[in-house]
């Protein structure tokens, strides 16, 4: 009998664990919706940083060529938050040969947005951030923010590193100390690209920016939103001390 009984509470809670886990899904699905429109492409023209002055003058005139590409989201009218490697120039050994470069070779990098040159406004290194202006028109509204996501909590991520957009779900794992930040670490597949880009909760609020990836362990790095909010208000006192 009392296996009965307890064979028999066991699917209404499996049922609830079910129902709950669809309603979450359903949720990251309406955020994904909502908030697509504002993550957008960040192209990258990385070339020789020592070149002679003709080259640079043909490359200055030469329509842009990008040869990588990763992930940037809208923040207010005619800014775009990314990470701050995406937009330094350094690449790795092995990305430099796939590119087509020396390993040892200084390289510098052009950003585009819509094919129009983006210019950086910002930097935030330790954080791993950098504020972006590009060439728009259109009125946008700054993202929320939210500091501290629960264990386990779902989480959605969406990225951009072309024409099409990427939607990963995932899940916080906890805190993640690296090179002397402090960064969020989620489980959630990652790749090629996805730096630059915001990852949500259920509430379309943003918890953080993807970093970097922990291949060993199957995370990926985020700078929080805390340090995010803190580099945008800092550029925003900036602007507002401006003559």
């Amino acid at each position: 009998m009392m296996k009965k009984v307890r064979s028999f509470v066991s699917v209404p809670a499996l049922l609830f664990i079910l129902a709950f886990n669809s309603t979450a899904q359903d949720t990251l699905g309406r955020v994904a919706k909502q908030h697509e429109p504002y993550t957008i492409t960040v192209a990258l023209e990385f070339m020789k940083k020592n070149r002679n002055p003709m080259v640079r003058v043909l490359a200055a005139v030469s329509a842009p060529e990008p040869n990588a590409h990763a992930t940037g989201f809208i923040v207010g009218d005619g800014l775009v938050m990314t990470s701050y490697h995406v937009v330094s120039g350094k690449l790795s050994a092995r990305k430099k040969r796939i590119l087509g470069f020396k390993a040892d070779e200084e390289l510098e990098v052009r950003i585009y947005v819509n094919n129009c040159q983006a210019h950086v406004l910002k930097v935030d290194p330790a954080a791993d951030l950098a504020l972006l202006r590009i060439c728009t028109s259109k009125q946008t509204q700054r993202p929320t923010f939210r500091e501290a996501p629960s264990q386990n909590e779902p989480l959605l991520l969406i990225a951009q590193p072309g024409s099409q957009k990427l939607i990963r779900r995932g899940s916080f794992s906890g805190p993640y100390a690296f090179g002397g930040s402090e960064f969020l670490s989620v489980k959630i597949d990652g790749q090629d690209g996805f730096s630059g880009s915001p990852v949500y909760d259920n509430n379309g609020e943003i918890v953080g920016v993807f970093s970097l990836y922990d291949w060993k362990r199957g995370v990926a790095l985020l700078s929080p939103a805390s340090r995010v909010q803190q580099f945008l208000a800092e550029y925003d006192a900036g602007v507002q001390s401006q003559p």
